[in-house]
């Protein structure tokens, strides 16, 4: 009878307990639901952990949330504690710390990491949870998204580009930054202070951010594009050179006024002509310069202090501005007669013709039928049948007519 006690004790010193009666949770979810068959779901006062199956707690119940095992990419779990994110591997071992406010699926970026939120900012981690990129950039746009294989980071309101490695290869300066060829070069156009340059595809400035607008490549010539500064405008050329200076207040297309060889620019208000090398074919001395070919004779009707003349597709004044141009205003010619069914020679009733103002002794008349033209004196006496599309006076009276 003495011996029982003893025994007693000494089989319940050798009884085996479980590491964590089942008893103390709330809540024990079924083995597998998580997507890892050895560990189970644990909720405690609203608090989640891990337990295997022996009952041991693999993963502390701490947390707010636990997700699946693969969800979000490697082969981890996403938890949450605080409010903040971070992962468990499949041994229940904490990889990344609950840090993060989010962390997105990997490979989301054209990238093989997981972006990731900290203050606001994001950063990258890779698959073996060390933080690659740190969380310091406003926005991360996809690697290859323009262009090349960076992605565009944006930090404290400025751009620039990272590259696969997480190495900062163009620094966040930028105000804004284009796709790379998008503007008829394999360059990017780049914003910086309010002005504009270029960037190469190793992310040197081939053009500083020095105008205030750049055309793309192409818009004027093939080999150039349109620059401005400080409200005039020049050429820069596919290596960046400055091959035509800011110098003119506005620079046409090449072909515009129907001369593929031609520019028409302006200065000082007066017009003239660049080739396509950059040289001045005709300086800009005329108030007006019209289109080449309008006269059928490839010739162009220029205008300087209220005189005309003509210009052919060389630059050579064919014509020197000393003509006088008749044709600005018409009215009826008839009321310069009492009578309405009043002839003039034999080119008829004068109802069916309009007149301009007299220059000189001359004036033009031009028929209402075919809007041709032609002269009369102040006698009213035909000099020119009304038979031509263009007449003028130069400054000696003689009469020069375009049919």
């Amino acid at each position: 009878m003495k011996f029982i006690p003893t025994l007693s004790i000494i089989l319940i010193l050798y009884f085996p307990v479980p590491a964590q009666e089942e008893s103390s949770y709330d809540y024990i979810g079924n083995y597998g639901d998580l997507g890892h068959s050895g560990l189970s779901l644990v909720r405690k006062e609203n608090r989640y952990g891990l337990i295997d199956r022996e009952g041991k707690e693999v993963l502390p119940v701490q947390y707010d949330k636990i997700y699946s095992f693969g969800s979000s990419g490697p082969n981890w779990a996403k938890i949450q504690k605080d409010g903040l994110l971070g992962f468990v591997n499949r041994a229940g071992e904490v990889v990344v710390k609950t840090e993060y406010e989010r962390i997105y699926s990997f490979g989301d970026k054209g990238v093989n990491w997981a972006m990731v939120t900290k203050g606001g900012l994001y950063g990258f981690i890779d698959r073996a949870g060390t933080e690659i990129v740190k969380p310091v950039y406003s926005s991360i746009g996809s690697f290859g998204s323009t262009g090349v294989s960076w992605a565009k980071v944006q930090k404290e309101g400025l751009y620039g580009f990272i590259d696969r490695s997480g190495k900062e290869v163009v620094p966040a300066v930028y105000s804004r930054i284009g796709s790379y060829g998008s503007i008829g070069t394999s360059w990017a156009k780049v914003e910086k202070n309010g002005l504009t340059g270029f960037i190469d595809r190793g992310g040197k400035e081939v053009v500083t951010p020095k105008y205030s607008s750049v055309s793309s490549f192409g818009t004027i010539a093939s080999h150039w594009a349109r620059v401005e500064k400080n409200g005039l405008y020049g050429v820069i050329d596919r290596a960046g050179k400055e091959v035509i200076p800011p110098i003119y207040e506005r620079m046409y297309d090449f072909g515009s006024k129907g001369a593929s060889h031609l520019a028409l620019v302006r200065k000082s208000g007066m017009y003239g002509f660049i080739d396509k090398s950059g040289q001045q074919v005709i300086p800009p001395i005329y108030d007006r310069i019209s289109y080449f070919d309008r006269e059928n004779s490839n010739w162009a009707l220029v205008e300087k202090d209220g005189k005309f003349g003509f210009i052919d597709k060389s630059g050579r004044e064919v014509v020197p501005a000393a003509m006088t141009d008749l044709s600005r205003s018409f009215h009826e010619l008839s009321d310069h007669f009492n009578s309405k069914g009043t002839h003039i020679g034999t080119i008829g009733p004068v109802k069916r013709y309009w007149v301009s103002d007299f220059v000189g002794k001359y004036a033009l008349i031009k028929s209402k039928k075919t809007r041709k033209l032609g002269v009369i004196d102040k006698e009213f006496k035909v000099v020119v049948p009304v038979d031509y599309q263009k007449i003028m006076v130069d400054v000696k009276g003689n009469i020069h007519v375009w049919k």
